[in-house]
């Protein structure tokens, strides 16, 4: 039996959770994203939340699945988990929670300037990693499900849960089982979600390079395995011309609800580094820059163009992005802050006539 009053969420102690848990899970999303995982940080009350979840998939797997999957990726741990561990449990955690749940809303803020707050979020962490492996077997009931979107969620949640170490062992098979599902799956969305899994767990995407649908080949071509592979590259290259077609995906629980493009052109900088090669890209990227900071649309690309800040002569890829940049209306207003921030953040001039002296 949970005793709630001894944990805490990120909103103070979590008595709260225990009467949300006690309703439907169906309506324990906002308090799960906003309380017991909040913006990707775990919490005391965190893997006693993870494990009723997992216990009561069947009520909502979409909801479950995703929360399994968000909590696994954000705990996922290096090589230091051992020392970590023992750092934990060398400090006096159960007192400080104790003392934190005691103490009024002003001195709680207070407490967090100790170093035992930071170990007891760890401690938390580490009690939802050592989690993962037993939550493998009840998520892979929905691998198969005859619901579509419940599937994609199985199998993004599973890939997460593998990350640790001693999980595989709990679901054998899965690569093969993978990747006959995905040669199989009829639609493009569902094709690309489990190849995107299939790259993510180590197998061999490769052969969907091919695949009749370019979000199907570019989903391959961003899996780990082919970062090297000069066919993915090509392939990343011809979507990201149209980026925005890669956001027929956004649908795919691996996304998060954010845009698929701004995870194509992450990887495509990350892997391609020639800038000559990604300056059609960075044009296309033109349409949805600054609107937020550090711009996930096309700071990337300025990162491969200006690796070493402003230059003194620049290439002609150079002068011809600097030359759009500074023609574009819309990204020059005043109070833009993104636009600021980004630059910034760079190493670049907020200034629009630097960018027209440069083009």
């Amino acid at each position: 039996m949970t005793d709630w009053s001894r944990l805490f969420h990120a909103y103070g102690t979590a008595t709260d959770t225990a009467e949300v848990l006690a309703g439907p899970l169906a309506a324990a999303g906002d308090h799960l994203w906003s309380a017991i995982l909040h913006q990707g940080s775990v919490w005391p009350a965190t893997p006693p939340v993870l494990r009723a979840v997992a216990a009561r998939l069947p009520e909502a797997p979409v909801l479950g699945l995703s929360f399994v999957r968000d909590v696994a990726s954000a705990v996922r741990m290096g090589s230091d988990v051992e020392e970590l561990r023992a750092r934990v449990a060398a400090a006096p955690t159960e007192a400080w929670i104790l003392a934190y749940a005691a103490a009024d809303e002003d001195d709680q803020v207070d407490r967090w300037g100790d170093e035992t707050g930071d170990l007891v979020l760890a401690g938390a962490a580490l009690d939802c990693w050592d989690l993962l492996p037993e939550l493998v077997v009840p998520v892979a009931e929905f691998l198969e499900d005859p619901d579509e979107q419940v599937r994609a969620h199985a199998w993004a949640a599973v890939t997460a849960l593998l990350a640790h170490p001693d999980a595989a062992d709990r679901a054998p098979g899965l690569l093969p089982r993978l990747a006959r599902l995905a040669a199989a799956a009829e639609s493009v969305e569902e094709r690309a979600s489990l190849v995107m899994d299939l790259g993510g767990l180590g197998g061999d995407a490769g052969p969907f390079l091919v695949d009749p649908s370019p979000l199907v080949r570019c989903a391959a071509a961003m899996t780990p395995p082919l970062r090297d592979d000069p066919a993915a590259h090509e392939e990343l290259l011809r979507m990201a011309v149209t980026p925005t077609g890669f956001d027929a995906l956004t649908g795919l629980p691996r996304f998060g609800g954010e845009p698929p493009r701004w995870t194509l052109i992450s990887v495509l900088c990350d892997r391609v580094r020639d800038f000559s090669r990604l300056y059609e890209a960075s044009l296309a990227a033109l349409p949805q820059a600054f609107r937020l900071a550090p711009c996930p649309d096309l700071g990337p690309y300025l990162k491969v163009a200006f690796p070493a800040g402003w230059p003194d002569g620049p290439t002609e890829e150079q002068r011809g992005l600097a030359r759009e940049v500074a023609a574009r209306e819309e990204l020059w207003g005043p109070i833009n802050g993104n636009r600021r921030i980004t630059l910034g953040g760079l190493g670049l001039p907020n200034d629009r006539e630097a960018w027209r002296a440069l083009g």
